[in-house]
């Protein structure tokens, strides 16, 4: 084998490598078809994650279990309303969502504190995660 050839056999590897990695984390989450068990859950917050791809919260519940809480990405959230200032580290939770069947995960529909809806997911089109998968609208 030729150096030339060496050569492009190893940029041809690489590239395949870093490519089937980017897919991987981009595939890793994408689509919510496994978060199919419904979840009504009081949490308290402990961190807030506010940034690409999408918003998170990791809370805890009464047993102290951690929960990432996955919501809308955030260009979305802020065109919504939903900030840094909505919501803060030790502030109690009301959630309805729906849970990973595996880690300890849920994807947000809709948050309350106080019994006040502070968050609900919603789509570019402005419709409600819940109402569109028909649910009834709670939030």
């Amino acid at each position: 084998m030729t150096t030339k050839n060496l050569s492009t056999l190893l940029l041809t590897a690489s590239t395949l490598l870093v490519s089937f990695v980017l897919m991987s984390n981009a595939l890793a989450h994408h689509g919510w078809g496994s978060y199919k068990e419904d979840i009504e859950i009081v949490l308290t917050v402990k961190e807030l994650k506010l940034g690409n791809p999408h918003d998170r919260l990791i809370a805890t519940d009464a047993q102290g279990q951690d929960w990432n809480l996955l919501m809308a990405p955030p260009a979305r959230n802020r065109r919504f309303g939903f900030d840094e200032t909505t919501i803060s580290v030790g502030q109690k939770i009301e959630l309805i969502g729906q849970r990973h069947p595996v880690r300890h995960e849920i994807k947000v529909h809709c948050l309350f504190t106080d019994g006040v809806a502070v968050y609900t997911y919603r789509y570019n089109s402005g419709i409600s995660s819940l109402k569109r998968s028909g649910r009834e609208e709670r939030c």
